[in-house]
């Protein structure tokens, strides 16, 4: 079995409406450092890749734990967030509200090839891997175990904790991170 561990970025400093790559505001620096905290505390920590979307709130999440471990973190843009090409800023929230109540089948083809890349590159995992990403990438992953068509199955909190385990081709979610309470951002 291989452990496979989606880590949600912290609070970013604006929202998807404001901004299209924020980085982490102040409570979501101090979310990164209590997060890694919880990581360091993993059985066989040192043995964990860490990846990271490219967007810098994910990226300022996994620093932390990058740090403290003094190991590479490699970037991967398979668990970047969903693509909106076309879509101004002004509208990306709305838009992504939309895509909150749609199925897999029902997106565009930007979003199919991503949501296709996603479930990809998480089958390709081999060794255990904490991943730090953001809420579609981690509810495209939950809902694929679930077999869930939906797009949004639930809200995991800024720097919440999902466990996976993976055999073979075979992934088993282990247990949900801790569920939002707020706006997403």
């Amino acid at each position: 079995m291989t452990k496979i561990i989606l880590v949600r970025h912290g609070e970013a400093s604006a929202s998807w409406e404001e901004s299209s790559d924020p980085g982490l505001s102040n409570l979501g620096i101090n979310q990164a450092e209590e997060c890694s905290s919880i990581l360091l505390k993993l059985e066989d920590i040192d043995n964990f890749d860490l990846k990271s979307s490219p967007l810098k709130r994910a990226i300022e999440t996994a620093e932390k734990l990058k740090i403290k471990l003094n190991k590479n973190l490699l970037i991967d843009p398979a668990f970047a967030e969903i693509p909106s090409p076309g879509v101004s800023l002004q509208n990306r929230q709305q838009w992504l509200k939309e895509i909150f109540n749609q199925k897999v089948d029902e997106l565009e083809k930007p979003q199919k090839n991503w949501h296709k890349k996603i479930i990809s590159e998480i089958k390709k995992i081999e060794k255990p891997t904490i991943i730090f990403s953001h809420f579609m990438v981690i509810n495209t992953i939950v809902a694929h175990i679930e077999k869930n068509p939906s797009m949004v199955c639930f809200y995991p909190d800024n720097c919440s904790i999902t466990e996976l385990n993976k055999k073979e081709n075979e992934i088993e979610l282990l247990s949900l991170g801790n569920q939002l309470s707020s706006t997403i951002n």
